[in-house]
């Protein structure tokens, strides 16, 4: 059942109504009814989104917070597990402290200087001019070679990064 009701509209807002009920085959009040229902409508989805952005992000903070704890605990867990490789290994090579601190100092500034993104090429490269500074130094066999290249079951980690 419809009602009737008075309403006033400014002339701009009643041609803007007459214009398109036309268009659309309607009369003045389905049109001004319509457009009631939508702009009542867009209200609502704008109010859901709200409701529905807010619950998104509570369930975006609880996620990362256990995220963060889980990399954490992680982290920990191989920090420890580095810790206990480095000693044991400084133990079984008999190496002074004041060596320990000079590498300790290195691996900071290597981690700094790749900002803690490890090249495989670089680190072996690397390990291999050590390996035949040591060798000239010490005057090694005849045998020992330096590695120049590296594969892994048909895989070439020459341009990868760990």
């Amino acid at each position: 059942m419809a009602n009737k009701i008075g309403i006033s509209l400014d002339d701009e807002t009643l041609q803007l109504c007459d214009k398109y009920a036309a268009e659309h085959s309607r009369s003045r009040s389905e049109f001004i009814a319509t457009a009631i229902q939508k702009y009542v409508s867009d209200l609502e989805l704008v109010k859901q989104k709200n409701i529905i952005a807010k619950e998104l992000a509570g369930l975006i903070i609880k996620g990362s917070e256990a995220g963060v704890t889980k990399i954490t605990k992680g982290l920990f867990c191989y920090a420890v597990k580095v810790e206990m490789i480095i000693m044991i290994l400084s133990k079984l090579a008999d190496v002074p402290h004041e060596v320990m601190e000079e590498y300790r100092k290195e691996a900071i500034r290597n981690v700094r200087r790749t900002r803690g993104k490890l090249n495989l090429d670089d680190l072996i490269a690397r390990n291999n001019r050590e390996f035949a500074e040591q060798k000239m130094l010490t005057k090694g066999s005849a045998s020992d070679e330096v590695v120049d290249e590296y594969t892994i079951d048909n895989y070439d980690f020459m341009e990868n990064t760990i």
